[in-house]
C-alpha cells in the first residue's frame, strides 16, 4: 500500500495528496439483519485509511476543506467529466478523516470546495484534499 503524501503548510493548514482511486459511495443495503454497505465501499474506505499517515492531534474550530478528485478515466466513453455524484465521490474521504482524527467532526467543516477531473497523461487517479483552521 502506497501512504499518502502529508505536508504541514502551517499551523492549522495541512495538504493531503492520497494515493487511492476516488469512488461514489453507494447506498446502504438492506438485509433482514440490518443495513449495510457493500464490500467493495467498506474495502476502499480501509485503503483511505490505510494510506493515511497517523495525526495525534486533530484540527480543532471551524475548517475550510478543498478536495480535488482525480478519477479513472472511462474507456471509449462519450462522457467529458468522471462519473459519479460529487457528494457521493467526497463523502468516502471526508468520513476516513474524521475516524482517523485529522478532525472531530464533520459538522467543524464550514467551507466545502469539491471539484472532479480526469488524470492528465502519466498522472494516476488520487485524491489531493487541503484542510484549513479558520482563524478569529
Amino acid at each position: 500500500m502506497t501512504t499518502s503524501k502529508l505536508t504541514i503548510l502551517g499551523d492549522g493548514e495541512l495538504s493531503l495528496v492520497v494515493p487511492v482511486e476516488p469512488m461514489p459511495a453507494p447506498r446502504p443495503r438492506m438485509s433482514k439483519w440490518g443495513a449495510y454497505f457493500p464490500a467493495t465501499y467498506t474495502a476502499h474506505k480501509k485503503a483511505i485509511a490505510a494510506s493515511l499517515p497517523k495525526r495525534a492531534v486533530p484540527l480543532m474550530g471551524e475548517l475550510h476543506v478543498v478536495v480535488e478528485l482525480v478519477c479513472k478515466r472511462i474507456g471509449k466513453s462519450k462522457f467529458t467529466t468522471p462519473a459519479g455524484d460529487l457528494d457521493n465521490l467526497v463523502k468516502p474521504t471526508l468520513d476516513v478523516l474524521t475516524q482517523e482524527g485529522y478532525y472531530g467532526d464533520d459538522r467543524q467543516i464550514t467551507d466545502l470546495r469539491i471539484s472532479k477531473r480526469f488524470p492528465v497523461d502519466g498522472e494516476d487517479p488520487h485524491i489531493n484534499v487541503h484542510i484549513k483552521q479558520f482563524t478569529s
